[in-house]
């Protein structure tokens, strides 16, 4: 049939599109208020404490919004729907040669979740966060309306606001983004350093060399840190490593020498053991060996770790989470890891870092375009401090904006709200607020990620 009549792939997934939109609509119109989401994914925001939601507002499904539209390969842009988690945009993608820009390494984040929330990885040097690949966003609003945001349409400021709104002015139904070729191979090589200076000059120097696609970095100790650069590969005869039943990743590649990966699991490398949180016991180890893959991915583990909270099993261990990542410019780099480094015992895991270049600063994050930035991030638990409740958070939050930084707001934060105020260019949030949500239908963004409503 010809896809002149309107009847092709790309038309037929738009008409889906556009009944999910007016089901919605009727949703929200037989709400009569405030509504939140609901997905069926599991939820890649980690408070320490439960949120408290939003009295009376109704929830309003939105888990159906999953489907790729169309990819369009000389453009190399491709039209999803905003809960696509992004191991089905590299499931599809990869095998026609591209994947996005910036591809998160938890397979069950969402496009729209990553888009607004501030979505990292080792291809940021390059590329920016996740919302700098989006060229447009189709966003429902807080009063039911749905509209489309470009960099140059009349909803511009709402596009350069998504970036760390975490949907406190909408939520993305829809989004048009930037997608770079790849190989069917990724090989990595680990060299190590023990003097920190080296080590960030050396980091710095791979950021700029144009052979290198991936740069990221693990730290145990001053004087045990590991630089990882990446380049695309063609397949060969040679067979990739498996780091599903047979490797932790994490433990492979943390001495110095090469690794050779399949492009998709060196993206989602840290899926399989959630970073570094499942414990290297008989029981884990069974689970590596022989589980159902749909139970081997950071999903599973995020409704596990949910579970024993509720049950109590975390509460009497000794432990508190600590699930963070910070931002400072790059000639801060030093201080902010020394400091973490000495400060903070995380028992033998290992701090992770990427370097990140924005190319449009974000209203809501307000980093300096152009300029390369160290990111800082923490994905474990740790000991509980003499010195009260998340210790480890509380001083490495005052550092990192004692040091002209930012923190991402995807975790539990304990700032006042002038500093927030100050940080998150609030004076913008409120003007934005006024104009896109002006009855206060959803929460604002120090509600959202402070007092977790």
């Amino acid at each position: 049939m010809s896809a002149a009549r309107g009847d092709s792939p790309a038309a037929a997934a738009r008409a889906r599109h556009a009944a999910r939109l007016e089901h919605v609509r009727a949703a929200i119109a037989a709400a009569g208020g405030r509504f939140t989401l609901r997905k069926r994914t599991a939820s890649n925001l980690f408070r320490y404490t439960r949120r408290r939601g939003v009295p009376g507002a109704a929830r309003v499904d939105l888990g159906a919004f999953t489907e790729i539209l169309e990819l369009d390969p000389a453009a190399m842009t491709l039209d999803v729907e905003g809960l696509a988690t992004f191991e089905s945009l590299v499931d599809y993608c990869l095998p026609r040669g591209f994947v996005p820009l910036v591809t998160p390494e938890l397979k069950h984040i969402t496009l729209g979740g990553a888009s607004v929330g501030i979505g990292i990885e080792s291809s940021c040097h390059r590329h920016g966060f996740v919302h700098d690949m989006l060229q447009e966003a189709e966003v429902l609003l807080p009063d039911g309306r749905i509209v489309v945001a470009t960099a140059d349409n009349g909803h511009a400021d709402l596009f350069r606001a998504l970036g760390n709104s975490y949907g406190t002015l909408g939520y993305i139904l829809r989004a048009k983004i930037r997608l770079m070729p790849a190989k069917p191979r990724v090989r990595m090589r680990t060299t190590e350093f023990s003097d920190v200076a080296a080590f960030l000059d050396a980091t710095r120097a791979a950021t700029e060399d144009p052979s290198v696609d991936f740069v990221e970095t693990l730290m145990y100790a001053p004087a045990r840190l590991l630089l990882m650069t990446s380049r695309w590969e063609e397949a060969s005869a040679e067979p990739p490593e498996d780091i599903v039943r047979s490797q932790v990743f994490y433990t492979r590649v943390s001495r110095p020498g090469e690794l050779l990966l399949s492009a998709k699991d060196y993206l989602f490398r840290y899926d399989p053991e959630w970073f570094w949180n499942i414990p290297e016991t008989l029981p884990y180890r069974l689970l590596r060996r022989h589980a159902p893959l749909p139970l081997r991915h950071s999903g599973f583990y995020k409704r596990w770790l949910h579970l024993q909270e509720r049950l109590g099993i975390k509460k009497n261990d000794g432990k508190e989470l600590l699930i963070q990542d910070w931002e400072v410019p790059w000639d801060k780099a030093a201080d902010l890891l020394r400091f973490a480094l000495r400060e903070v015992d995380l028992d033998g895991k290992p701090w992770l870092s990427v370097a990140i270049r924005t190319p449009v600063s974000p209203t809501l994050y307000p980093l300096r375009p152009g300029e390369l930035y160290f990111n800082l991030g923490c994905y474990c638990r740790v000991r509980k401090s003499a010195e009260g409740d998340f210790h480890a958070t509380r001083v490495l939050d005052g550092k990192c904006l004692e040091l002209g930084g930012l923190k991402m707001l995807y975790s539990t934060s304990f700032m006042d709200e002038a500093t927030f105020d100050r940080t998150y260019n609030g004076e913008a949030f409120r003007a934005l607020k006024a104009k896109y949500d002006p009855h206060g239908r959803f929460p604002t963004l120090y509600e959202k990620c402070v007092r977790a409503v």
